[in-house]
């Protein structure tokens, strides 16, 4: 009878499940030559990679991203290349490096090329992914 009861117990708790952030944020961006534009900062609340689409950018131009820990720290992030209507996966390791505890990211957004007229970029993105 014990031994049921402590099953029984064990059954009841159930570790917290922790919260996944990848709802959509809407991002723009208005990129001049090799300047960056940055998105808000969100919390990362797993480990999993970030998220961006592009809905539109001006002339189908190709726009890179990387993602950034709450003051620009390096958080190890790949780079990723898209145009509209793409979308990409960025992996980084900000939650890793924060002792596997929620933190705040946001994604740094810059032109490949340098052009004569300015590129308009918008979408939505997020700190965690499905």
């Amino acid at each position: 009878m014990a031994i049921l009861a402590a099953v029984a117990s064990m059954c009841c708790f159930a570790a917290p499940a922790m919260a996944n952030n990848h709802g959509d944020t809407a991002w723009s961006a208005y990129l001049k030559n090799w300047e960056t534009s940055d998105t808000p900062n969100r919390q990362k609340q797993d480990a999993s990679y970030a998220y961006i689409k592009a809905d539109s950018v001006t002339k189908n131009r190709t726009i890179r991203a990387w993602a950034l820990g709450y003051s620009n720290n390096d958080v190890k992030s790949s780079t990723v290349n898209f145009t509209t209507g793409q979308s990409r996966k960025i992996s980084q390791y900000a939650f890793e490096n924060n002792g596997y505890k929620p933190c705040q990211i946001h994604l740094r957004l810059q032109n490949t090329a340098k052009y004569n007229d300015v590129t308009q970029a918008w979408g939505v993105w997020s700190p965690d992914s499905v």
